[in-house]
């Protein structure tokens, strides 16, 4: 079974691929394009580590011209997801074959707070995130594990923001969540839009509003 923690070389590695991909990014006007059209300055994009695989270290070719997402914890990179830019062919995600399932942004339950939001996503949770709501992603309804409910005993509240998809599939993932966590609180996203969507279509205070936060 592959441990959660990573080994001190595959720790190192870890950081020296994210160092990489996080310096390539400026270079590559698409993808700087990419994370623009996604709401996400140059600042936001380096708070989270982002960055794109233009000369991949060894594991990673397949990702090669894609987006570096990586997991950063108090212990440092654990791991590295690749999102395609836009929406050409093959997988628009790509983890490393053997990475178990992860907690995206997880630093963000050491925020103090009476309030957090599980998306379903890396892109949402950065949305929710620079909107002012503490919040992490799950990469998908497969990815959701039982054992990560026992990170949200103890908060008010905990919402689920789920995707208003045309197949449903933000639902199922909000539902299957919802039934593992005390005072979770499912929150749809307007038809047509997830979370990043709607923020950078009505801004931030709006995804505030919807789940009745006042700062």
């Amino acid at each position: 079974m592959t441990s959660l923690v990573p080994e001190p070389a595959l720790k190192s590695f870890l950081e020296e691929a994210t160092a990489r991909y996080q310096a390539a990014l400026k270079s590559s006007t698409d993808a700087v394009a990419y994370l623009k059209s996604r709401g996400l300055s140059g600042d936001s994009a380096a708070s989270f580590r982002l960055g794109y695989v233009e000369s991949p270290l060894p594991g990673h070719e397949v990702a090669r011209g894609m987006l570096a997402v990586p997991y950063l914890t108090r212990a440092g990179v654990v791991s590295v997801r690749f999102r395609r830019l836009g929406d050409g062919d093959g997988p628009k995600y790509r983890s490393v074959p053997g990475d178990p399932p992860r907690i995206y942004n997880a630093n963000a339950l050491l925020v103090p707070s009476d309030y957090i939001a599980i998306c379903e996503g890396e892109f949402d949770a950065i949305a929710a995130t620079l909107a002012g709501v503490p919040a992490i992603g799950i990469g998908g309804v497969s990815a959701w594990k039982s054992y990560f409910a026992r990170c949200f005993k103890g908060y008010k509240a905990v919402y689920i923001l789920a995707d208003a998809d045309d197949k449903g599939q933000g639902m199922e993932f909000a539902e299957k969540v919802a039934e593992q966590i005390t005072n979770a609180r499912i929150c749809p996203m307007p038809a047509g839009h997830d979370v990043n969507s709607f923020v950078l279509a009505h801004g931030p205070e709006a995804l505030l509003e919807l789940l009745e936060i006042k700062k």
